[in-house]
């Protein structure tokens, strides 16, 4: 895929393990929840044996298409894909049995155009009335089974009106970079979290279950906890991260999405033989929707804890200090807020714990081991995914600015995608890294969902605040990515949806 660049000195798997992730994880980046004009009337619906016929028109059948987002194009003879409440088009990726529902007309664009379940995934997106996009596909045989639909999803029964398509795709030209598969069989991990005695912690982003995995990288087969969590759209088990002190206290954080009513909330456990005991509400209450929740949480370099929430789907939300949506949190351990947080004066106890604002959505921060500073990958809507370095009480623009426009106002970010990649994990490599070429040390690495490429970003300066380059270092190949983290051996592991892989040379 070619993706266009802005820079500041510019100024310009497993398939389906599950297609829950509304993100990322996200993955054009757009939303659910689009309007819908009034419909027209409704067309007689369609009986078995009529003549309506679907036919697939590209990619040609049992074609090699390159890695990246694929489009599938098709055409429908006496047959009318209309609106939510009249005749579609049902499809099916791969072996998944539950069908995406695909609809156009009046009112339907990339936000509702494709409904899984009911709600806008980022794993296929709407693009014309005649096609739709699939995300982060494997280098991978693969298959999609196309049926006509009548306005009660019930499908047709004659022979043309379904028909499926066999496509491959690729293997990526060879990077910098590789992936080694080190855990496979996993469901949706996400929060990769190391401990100071080599476990790594990770949640399962749609069962509830927090796992660990052992110093032998073996997945300990029963769950180290069991949370009730919602999971419709981008909602689920969201981030993870352990204690400074984690060797002294054994503190797990957590950041969830909760039902009765729906909100997302950070918990801390007490890690006791492998098992989660005395849970403790750190904060409540927190925003939350469909998409849009946010959820990435770490320590910082200080000892306070950063807790990323996307902008609840309500843009307004971003640029106001009376709700913590589109914010990034700084706070204590225990839920408070610390003195020396930029709007701490403010009088609104929401206000107190901020420590920028004016974001869209994150799936990914990291602070940088050299300088301390805090570096996020942000999601954009139909174009403008950026990279911004955070600094405390930054606005960072969204919805009024997005990109790299130079509003004094504002904080532009190092890098934005006109192309939308959805970027997700971001990570700095050591200044004292051996598993890395010399030349890596200090860069950043970021993961995407669209294309599940890494991409490597040089810093310059004497800060490392400046741009020196950016270039893709792994081409692709494993499917949409996801979280990322520095392992006990000094490499990097990054997960997609089925399973975790170390990052080499």
């Amino acid at each position: 895929m070619s993706v266009k660049v802005q820079t500041t000195a510019q100024i310009g798997r497993s398939l389906l393990v599950s297609v829950w992730f509304l993100m990322m994880l996200a993955a054009c980046t757009q939303d659910g929840g689009g309007s819908t004009s009034p419909a027209p009337s409704v067309p007689p619906p369609p009986v078995a044996g009529n003549p309506a016929t679907v036919t697939l028109a590209s990619p040609a059948q049992n074609a090699t298409v390159p890695v990246g987002p694929v489009t599938v194009s098709f055409t429908t003879q006496f047959f009318t894909v209309g609106p939510p409440g009249q005749t579609h088009l049902h499809f099916y990726l791969d072996g998944d049995l539950v069908p995406y529902m695909f609809y156009s007309g009046a009112g339907i664009d990339a936000d509702n155009g494709v409904l899984y379940n009911g709600v806008h995934t980022h794993f296929v997106h709407w693009k014309s009335a005649v096609s739709f996009d699939i995300f982060g596909l494997s280098s991978a045989s693969h298959t999609v089974r196309v049926v006509l639909a009548d306005q009660s999803h019930n499908e047709l029964m004659n022979a043309e009106a379904t028909k499926t398509l066999a496509f491959s795709v690729s293997q990526p030209p060879t990077g910098d970079l590789t992936l080694q598969s080190v855990l496979s069989g996993l469901n949706f991990p996400v929060g990769l979290s190391l401990a100071p005695d080599g476990r790594v912690f990770f949640n399962e982003r749609l069962t509830g279950k927090i796992r660990i995995i052992d110093q032998q990288w073996q997945l300990v087969p029963t769950e180290f906890c069991q949370i009730a969590i919602v999971t419709s759209g981008e909602q689920g088990l969201l981030g993870l991260t352990l204690d400074p002190d984690f060797a002294t206290n054994h503190f797990v954080y957590v950041y969830h999405s909760a039902a009765g009513p729906l909100r997302n909330r950070v918990v801390r456990y007490t890690e006791s033989g492998g098992f989660c005991t005395n849970q403790q509400i750190i904060l409540d209450n927190l925003p939350a929707n469909g998409n849009h929740n946010g959820g990435i949480i770490q320590f910082g370099p200080d000892g306070k804890l950063y807790v990323v929430i996307g902008d609840a789907e309500n843009t307004a939300n971003a640029q106001s200090l009376t709700t913590l949506a589109g914010k990034i949190l700084r706070i204590n351990p225990d839920g408070s807020a610390p003195s020396d947080n930029p709007f701490f004066s403010n009088s609104n106890a929401n206000a107190q714990k901020i420590f920028s604002l004016g974001h869209r959505n994150s799936y990914g921060f990291t602070f940088h081991p050299h300088t301390g500073h805090l570096w996020e990958t942000e999601n954009g809507p139909s174009d403008t995914d950026e990279i911004n370095r955070v600094i405390s009480g930054g606005n960072y623009g969204w919805p009024t600015v997005r990109g790299i426009v130079g509003n004094a106002n504002f904080h532009d970010p190092i890098l934005a995608y006109v192309s939308v990649i959805a970027p997700t994990g971001i990570i700095a490599i050591p200044e004292n890294s051996t598993a890395y070429p010399t030349a890596y040390r200090n860069n950043l690495l970021f993961a995407a969902w669209n294309d599940g490429r890494i991409r490597r970003v040089v810093l310059s300066g004497a800060d490392l605040t400046q741009l020196g380059s950016t270039s893709t270092a792994y081409s692709g190949g494993q499917g949409a990515l996801l979280s990322m983290m520095l392992g006990a051996d000094g490499y990097i592991y990054v997960s997609n949806a089925g399973g975790i892989f170390r990052v080499v040379p």
